[in-house]
């Protein structure tokens, strides 16, 4: 019989999901009853008989949590404001660990006037731990916002000045300087964090961290943190950032990491002031002005599918096999007796089933019985097989195991019966020129690593989908897969030995591009640095070559064209050149291509031309000229749209029946403008240009900022070395390697889509690149974007030898940077005997264009 619970029997199963709450548990679960298992007529039953949330309640605990990840009352719940990962529904009683589920959407309620709302729909898939079987069910919260402080257009009746303690405090805030404004910030942050953590008491280093930093060490991080621009000790090791560690005599003897998941995260009240902040993620398919078109018509939505390759459950049984090396000998024993109790409980419930069964038919159905009698008898002995192994397995065993199962894997490795896949966002980036203005045929284009690594020798297929380039400025679409302005190009290998991956490959990761004396690994203290010694660093960014004259060469590999989920090919010929410009829109036509940034964001000059006034007077002038002269951010991308808020269940209901499988774009704009940009016949404009033509700009959050004087930007290594729980793993010369988030980063304001956003380009009004976009954390509203240079920081000491390298992604040349660990240098090396140039490089790629060329000492 399948079930999902056959993971905890370790000796027969054949995946590696081994459950979190045992794992977590382990140390007591001897005190932990387990409930008897069920089987699908039963959970079926149960599952049919949630209406509402009160018969939910029967059988199950529903707690709800901030944006922290702190436990509130359900009464102080805004339901704007309420998100999926805010809901826990635990089963208890006789249902604790059989039935577990999962909330999938959230949407507020609607009512009548201004009147305040108080209810949200919560969707959610049951499941039945036992069999895997699984149910959807939805009902109705009811008792949020007690305050009142939502009416039932989603509008906040307090405006948010509440956080600065009235208007007079928001005026008084908006005259501080940076530094003043982030102290102003963070004390309530910290505040906000220990209340998560300790019920509002100070934090214990030790317990916390494992930091036992002495007092005067302390002072004197704090009494040079401030000249540094960086937070206090004790703050910033609650926000899980890299701090020193010392030596008797006080000096930095290593760096510690905090070597846990990633700290939960709150939003800026500064970002969502006078907004609904449940809405401040970003605009959906909408274009407020050329600049976002311009990037609309060079982005792509891409989709990578292959054969199963089982590296992510290899993994996953190597890091189970560090797991199980760090426990005891009695959590190895509490586990064992656990999964053996579990596995009884299996028995008795199969073997019951099988008894009713034989009770339950005549004597004369002799080959049933006789069927039945089999079933029991192999059960039984399949029983006492594995209850024999388990009653013997020691920490060694366990090991053994999953290296019996990473054995397996790597079996079926080269089976061809399961496909994965990966999506992510690209943008064309560069492309070689052609002699004669001929149409360029192999194209460069930028993303993040974690997309382009899905780029393997067993490639089954590929999509790139783009907007046609005729669209106007203002339209709002629907999901990719219902417009007619996408079309989606389907790549696939034929029948012959080609690959796929020999006309489409990633030919550069940024990884491992800082020198070793100011790579911050060396930095480390020993015993992290013994633990991590094979691991690198990198920048979530990558370049992926397309060589359209191969991948268009019918003999190799098929294409396909569609649009609105229809296939469309019999509309174009085979022509090569025209299929490239029909792909790229046109690309090496434009007069808006790509360029890069050649000043670091984090120079003060070239932050304060992004840095908006809070204050800002539409009704003075100068205010508005001063506005107009800002640059800020533009991002596009394409989530999936299984988060997109903005569709509504009436009009869209076909959209929203199928938004698992497609894609929104994406912008980080105003939702107010969500159908409200197209102008209307005889009557003025909705904005004022100003606000229209801009992007966006950098967020105030908080707990990703290391730069306390820039809101905004961050250093990776300090303060978000890992996205998540885990560290970033790529293989490297056939070995998965583990990698640490490095480098200068952005945070920006109204960005925070759902997964397939990663690889959005960062640009300025005058369409040049400043960073990719690779990580969205929807409690924090805000995300991580990789810039492509830094000029370096110097920390002064403050953190020993480690200071903030200066490397360029693209060009190279930094002073801290590896010779050859950029895009210039991976395309001179690709193509030394060619003499190739490219858009980007007009005079090839031998040499740094001279506005490119780092003026040493450049860092700060």
């Amino acid at each position: 019989m399948t079930r999902l619970n056959k993971l905890l029997m370790l000796i027969s199963s054949s995946t590696l999901a081994l459950p979190l709450i045992l794992l977590v548990s382990c140390t007591s679960v001897n005190k932990k009853t387990i409930s008897k298992p069920i089987d699908d007529k039963e959970f079926l039953k149960l599952v049919n008989s949630i209406k509402s949330e009160d018969d939910l309640l029967k059988y199950a605990d529903i707690k709800f949590k901030n944006s922290l990840g702190t436990y509130v009352n359900k009464t102080e719940i805004l339901p704007t404001q309420l998100e999926k990962s805010h809901i826990e529904i635990t089963f208890k009683d006789i249902y604790e660990n059989q039935i577990f589920s999962e909330v999938v959407n959230v949407i507020p309620s609607r009512s009548v006037g201004f009147s305040a709302i108080s209810e949200a729909m919560v969707y959610a898939e049951l499941k039945n731990s036992k069999t895997g079987k699984t149910k959807s069910i939805n009902f109705k919260v009811t008792g949020l916002n007690k305050n009142k402080t939502v009416d039932a257009f989603n509008q906040q009746i307090s405006n948010g000045l509440e956080y600065f303690n009235g208007e007079s405090g928001y005026v008084s805030y908006t005259q501080k300087d940076q530094k003043q404004r982030f102290e102003f910030d963070n004390k309530k942050y910290i505040t906000a964090l220990e209340h998560n953590v300790n019920n509002g008491k100070t934090i214990d280093l030790k317990t916390y961290r494992n930091l036992n930093t002495k007092k005067e060490h302390i002072d004197k991080f704090d009494q040079q943190a401030n000249n540094s621009n960086f937070d206090t000790y004790y703050n910033a090791a609650i926000k899980g950032f890299t701090l020193p560690v010392y030596d008797d005599k006080g000096d930095v003897k290593g760096l510690q990491i905090n070597d846990n998941p990633e700290v939960n995260k709150g939003h800026s009240a500064v970002d969502s002031l006078g907004r609904d902040r449940f809405k401040t993620n970003g605009l959906a398919r909408t274009i407020p002005n050329e600049v976002y078109k311009t990037a609309a018509i060079q982005t792509y939505q891409v989709t990578f599918n292959w054969w199963k390759d089982y590296s992510e459950e290899i993994e996953q049984a190597n890091e189970y096999i560090e797991l199980f090396n760090s426990w005891t000998d009695e959590q190895v024993k509490n586990y064992v007796s656990t999964q053996l109790r579990q596995l009884e409980l299996n028995f008795k419930d199969d073997t019951r089933e099988i008894d009713k069964q034989l009770r339950e038919t005549s004597a004369d159905r002799t080959g049933i019985l006789e069927n039945l009698r089999k079933q029991k008898t192999e059960i039984e002995a399949k029983y006492s097989e594995d209850r024999d192994k388990f009653t013997k397995l020691n920490k060694e065993g366990l090991i053994e195991w999953q290296k019996k199962e990473i054995k397996e894997f790597e079996k079926k490795k080269n089976q061809t019966t399961l496909r994965d896949s990966e999506s992510g966002t690209m943008w064309i980036m560069d492309y070689i020129t052609e002699e004669g203005g001929k149409t360029p045929t192999k194209l460069y284009f930028g993303t993040n690593s974690h997309v382009a690594k899905a780029i393997k020798d067993n490639l089954v297929s590929f999509s790139l989908t783009r907007l046609n380039s005729d669209i106007s400025v203002g339209q709002t679409f629907n999901l990719n897969g219902f417009d007619k302005n996408f079309t989606k190009f389907v790549f696939e290998k034929n029948k012959n030995e080609t690959k796929l991956s020999d006309a489409v490959s990633a030919i550069f990761h940024a990884t491992d591009f800082i020198k070793r004396d100011a790579n911050p690994l060396t930095f480390l203290e020993k015993g992290q640095k013994d633990k991590y010694k094979d691991a690198g660093i990198f920048a979530d960014f990558a370049v992926i070559e397309i060589d359209f004259a191969k991948l268009l060469n019918n003999s190799n590999y098929k294409h396909t064209i569609w649009s609105e989920s229809n296939e469309i090919s019999n509309k174009y010929d085979n022509d090569v050149n025209k299929l490239v410009s029909l792909i790229t829109n046109n690309y090496a036509k434009s007069k808006n291509q790509v360029q890069f940034e050649s000043e670091s964001i984090l120079n003060d000059e070239k932050y304060k031309t992004f840095d908006r006034k809070l204050d800002f007077n539409p009704k003075n002038d100068s205010e508005v000229e001063e506005y107009k002269k800002l640059d800020s951010l533009y991002i596009l991308g394409y989530p999936i749209a299984v988060e997109d808020y903005y569709l509504d269940k009436y009009e869209d209901y076909k959209q929203l029946q199928n938004r698992e499988y497609d894609y929104s774009l994406w912008v980080n704009s105003e939702y107010k403008y969500y159908k409200n940009l197209v102008k209307k016949e005889g009557t003025p404009p909705s904005f004022k240009e100003y606000e229209t033509e801009k992007g966006n700009f950098f967020s105030y959050q908080i707990g990703y900022r290391s730069f306390i004087d820039k809101p905004g930007l961050t250093d990776a290594f300090l303060a978000a070395h890992r996205v998540g729980k885990k560290l970033y793993t790529l293989n490297e010369n056939g070995k998965p390697k583990k990698y640490f988030n490095y480098g200068l980063e952005i945070l920006p304001r109204f960005y925070a889509p759902s997964g397939g956003a990663s690889g959005s380009s960062v640009r300025t009004k005058d369409n040049k690149l400043l960073a990719v976009f690779h990580a969205a954390n929807n409690s924090a509203k805000t995300g991580l974007a990789a810039a492509f240079r830094s000029n370096g920081y110097d920390y002064n000491g403050l953190f020993g030898k480690y200071n903030l390298g200066q490397y360029d992604l693209i060009y190279g040349g930094g002073k801290d940077q590896v010779e050859g660990k950029s895009y210039r240098e991976v395309m001179k090396e690709r193509y030394k005997d060619k003499n190739f140039k490219s858009a980007l490089f007009k005079e090839g790629f031998e040499e740094i264009p001279e506005n490119f060329k780092f003026k040493n000492k450049e860092t700060k």
